[in-house]
């Protein structure tokens, strides 16, 4: 599930992780480097987006949904073989690459705009 304020204020979101890291440095917990990731990518920035989500998946590289979004963020940038290749290693994680729309979406064009790189990055019709 997604923190509150990534589901309706990205720019807001990213403020927040970025206080709890500046509070924590010595933690960089891969939820809060996910989320200001997430911020990123909801607000189409795609590159900062793509670096906080591989820092993530540096501090915890068997957790599932930073790979997911990075695949999803590849494809947007239309750097599919590095999608593809993402998409490779969540299918050795997991049999569910592309998740079910979950109801807890309150912008369902960030979960639409979501799935579809990650349908892309899949090579699942969109």
């Amino acid at each position: 599930m997604l923190p509150a304020g990534l589901r309706t204020q990205p720019e807001t979101a990213i403020e927040h992780f970025e206080r709890a890291l500046r509070l924590n440095p010595r933690d960089p917990a891969p939820a809060s480097l996910m989320g200001i990731g997430l911020g990123h990518f909801f607000t189409r920035r795609f590159e900062d987006a793509r670096s906080m989500l591989l820092r993530s998946l540096r501090e915890q590289p068997e957790w599932v949904p930073p790979y997911r979004f990075l695949a999803s963020c590849y494809a947007h940038m239309g750097r599919l073989n590095e999608a593809r290749e993402i998409v490779e290693q969540l299918r050795d994680m997991t049999p569910v690459v592309v998740p079910g729309a979950a109801p807890q979406w309150r912008r369902p064009e960030l979960r639409d705009f979501y799935l579809s790189g990650l349908r892309l990055a899949a090579g699942e019709a969109t």
